[in-house]
């Protein structure tokens, strides 16, 4: 073998050699890390502050508010970018949000089970400030203790997360 074939060899082995030294040092158990657009990542899933005023570094704040219209529950499920930077949410399909509706401690029902999403890779940036807004409306609710859970179907956002009781008479 040459001397020029040699030194690719030798560069093409200290290539891997990096490329795995640098897989392995990121692949360890680190917590997702949210995209930024202007100044690099920011940590993901902080919990949001009682309260929820202010700034927050790294926070999507959820809430998960709900209106009684006569016979019907209209909740909106929204994560307000409460960071001093703009943040990506990122969603892998056409499944925005989640989540699972409990009567007395039982599953009634979950929005995901028994759908297909399509497969469409979609980015929104949400400036300082904005918010992100999801509605849904429950009818004909039988009487019980109810409970919500909803959240944002983003991996990079796990707290991105909210959850209210309330009673049906």
């Amino acid at each position: 073998m040459g001397k020029g074939k040699m030194i690719g060899v030798a560069a093409v082995l200290a290539g891997v050699a990096a490329a795995s030294a640098l897989f392995m040092y990121n692949s360890g158990n680190e917590r997702p890390q949210a995209k930024d657009d202007l100044l690099g990542s920011a940590p993901a899933g902080k919990p949001a502050p009682t309260g929820g005023k202010g700034i927050i570094a790294g926070t999507l704040e959820p809430s998960l508010t709900y209106e009684k219209q006569n016979d019907a529950y209209v909740f909106t499920f929204t994560v307000k970018n409460q960071t001093e930077r703009v943040q990506t949410v990122t969603f892998t399909s056409s499944k925005k949000y989640d989540y699972i509706l409990y009567r007395d401690g039982q599953k009634v029902k979950q929005y995901s089970e028994g759908k297909m999403f399509a497969q469409i890779y979609e980015e929104r940036t949400l400036k300082q400030g904005e918010k992100l807004s999801f509605q849904e409306t429950f009818r004909g609710l039988e009487p019980g203790t109810y409970t919500l859970e909803w959240w944002l179907a983003d991996q990079n956002w796990p707290n991105a997360r909210a959850k209210v009781t309330f009673t049906v008479q």
